[in-house]
């Protein structure tokens, strides 16, 4: 029998006799399940052993791992400030104020400071009155719950961001970490790069003022070559040498005006200053306008000139007039110019919107049976100043530029120049713009042939011309009697003043760079001071041709402009309409 049993059977039940056969069987059942617990007692003792084992081990390599993690972090941290020239601070609020509780990093070290000298320190304590007003204010800031960022300039010129965030416990705020990093280089990295865009900038605007002084200064004595050579072929008497001569010199004027533009353009294309100035545009009118130039030129070289104009065009568009004008210019005047027989064909299609009438694509062709281009030298055409062999330039002339400024021109437009062309046979260049329009059906019409120009006014104007060059002055004067006018002239824009105000004009024909008072400020004088009744109709003719000055001279209030040098056609197609509006009113 167990001992412990037995033990337990005399201190207990001493009366029993354990060899007795009643008490014999039971005594063995209970021996038994004593054997088994002391079994079980011993299984989980080493359970319990093995286990305590097994979790104090693994909380060893879970402590030895976060150590590790914990120091490959701060040394990362630590490389990270030392890299960035940086300062981590914590910041406690005290009821003395907003101390330092901890201050670390390489920059530390660049302020000539040591951790000793700034934990447990205010920030009164260490920084300047003025300074630390503004540092407090920031560190209140972070304290309510706000992620702040701030600069700070040392007294020695060391410039510091600083980005202050809230620590919170339990969801209050308890602590404020600045973290610092020095931008000293960075700023005067910003600052140079500052002075370098205003050097730039003020040398475009210079190259801006100096392209408009030589546009208005070279127009100034082609207006006079161009316009007293009109005059004398149009009111002399001269034999057919003379005639010659002055055609060729007006020819050359005219191109060398072309170049002047097309040169002025693309500088201004190069300088990213070429704008669009949109505006309600009548569309047929603007295709007339253009067919009327190269329908005479065409005839002259016995080619036929045709203007398709398909149904569904809208009557008014919206887009700058001038510049898509310049580009049916350009891709007219080459197909006329390079095509010797046959013809050349204008096509204006339009295709609205399907989601909104008020918006489309125009498209448009100009075709010839002129030279062709062969396809090996067609990726020249859109370069500047290069065309497609050097005996184009000897045979046709031009400078190349026509074609790379209307590429460049369609592309703001939203479009794109599309060249399609067979050597001997001719040219097709297409392209399309978007533009919003108003939908009206037009059917196809005729090009209108010009009207011939009254041998005298209906009913004399009486018109005010103010220009300060004497040449421009008196050829104005002579283009306006050609006709049957007797201009008065003032020159400068001050004179024109007195004049509007001593008697009324209809027409005032208006220099915009003038001494004494330019034309701007003398429509604005004009306009203010003259009663309305007797107000008179200004226009700007001037050699300032950029859109700036078409939008100052809007501004000023002058109904219209008309460029140098002086187009006697479109001059009196304004003094005209202006003469029907006063015998109608």
């Amino acid at each position: 029998m167990d001992s412990l049993l037995a033990r337990q059977l005399r201190k207990h039940l001493p009366s029993v006799d354990p060899a007795s056969p009643e008490w014999q069987g039971f005594l063995t059942a209970v021996e038994n399940a004593y054997v088994d617990l002391r079994q079980d007692r011993s299984f989980i003792e080493h359970t319990l052993e093995t286990t305590s084992k097994e979790l104090t081990e693994a909380n060893e390599k879970l402590r030895r791992e976060a150590e590790n993690k914990i120091a490959s972090l701060s040394r990362y941290y630590q490389q990270t400030l030392e890299l960035q020239q940086g300062m981590i601070q914590c910041v406690r609020l005290t009821p003395r104020g907003f101390e330092l509780t901890l201050c670390r990093g390489q920059l530390l070290q660049r302020l000539g400071l040591t951790p000793e000298q700034i934990e447990g320190r205010l920030v009164e304590e260490i920084a300047p009155p003025n300074k630390a007003s503004v540092i407090n204010a920031g560190y209140a800031r972070a304290w309510a719950g706000e992620e702040y960022s701030t600069t700070y300039t040392t007294d020695n010129g060391v410039e510091i961001f600083v980005l202050m965030r809230p620590r919170r416990e339990n969801g209050e705020v308890c602590e404020i970490i600045a973290s610092c990093v020095e931008i000293t280089a960075l700023k005067e990295a910003e600052r140079a790069l500052i002075a370098a865009k205003e050097r730039a900038e003020a040398a475009d605007h210079a190259k801006s003022e100096f392209l408009a002084v030589m546009s208005h200064e070279m127009r100034t004595p082609l207006n006079a070559v161009l316009g007293f050579s009109d005059l004398l072929l149009t009111t002399t008497s001269l034999d057919a040498q003379q005639i010659t001569w002055l055609s060729s010199i007006c020819t050359s004027s005219e191109a060398l005006l072309t170049l002047i533009n097309d040169i002025l353009d693309f500088s201004k294309i190069e300088a990213g200053r070429f704008t669009l100035h949109p505006e309600p545009v009548l569309l047929l009118p603007l295709l007339n306008e253009v067919a009327d130039i190269f329908a005479p030129r065409a005839a002259e070289k016995g080619l036929v000139f045709n203007l398709e104009t398909h149904p569904g065009l809208p009557e008014t568009i919206t887009i700058d007039r001038l510049r898509l004008r310049q580009i049916l210019l350009n891709l007219i005047g080459n197909a006329v110019k390079f095509t010797t027989q046959g013809s050349v064909t204008v096509s204006v299609s339009a295709a609205p919107d399907a989601t909104n009438p008020d918006q489309g694509v125009l498209a448009f062709s100009v075709a010839d049976t002129g030279i062709g281009i062969p396809s090996d030298r067609r990726d020249r055409l859109f370069k500047p100043f290069s065309q497609v062999d050097s005996s184009t330039t000897r045979n046709y002339g031009g400078t190349g530029l026509g074609l790379a400024i209307s590429d460049r021109i369609v592309r703001m437009l939203g479009g794109e120049i599309i060249l399609e062309s067979t050597p001997g046979k001719g040219s097709v260049f297409s392209f399309t713009i978007n533009a919003a329009f108003s939908q009206s059906e037009n059917a196809p019409i005729p090009l209108p042939l010009p009207e011939p120009a009254p041998a005298s006014p209906v009913r004399t104007l009486r018109i005010l011309v103010a220009e300060d060059h004497p040449i421009n002055r008196e050829l104005i004067s002579l283009i306006l009697e050609s006709r049957g006018y007797t201009p008065d002239l003032a020159e400068n824009g001050r004179l024109a003043l007195e004049a509007a105000l001593r008697q009324p004009y209809d027409l005032v024909l208006m220099d915009l760079q003038m001494p004494v008072m330019d034309g701007f400020q003398a429509s604005r004088e004009i306009l203010s001071q003259v009663g309305a009744h007797k107000r008179p109709t200004i226009y700007a003719l001037t050699a300032n041709v950029y859109p700036e000055d078409r939008q100052r001279a809007a501004e000023a209030g002058m109904l219209g402009f008309l460029a140098k040098p002086v187009n006697t056609q479109e001059l009196f197609t304004v003094i005209d309409s202006i003469t029907k509006e006063k015998a109608a009113g």
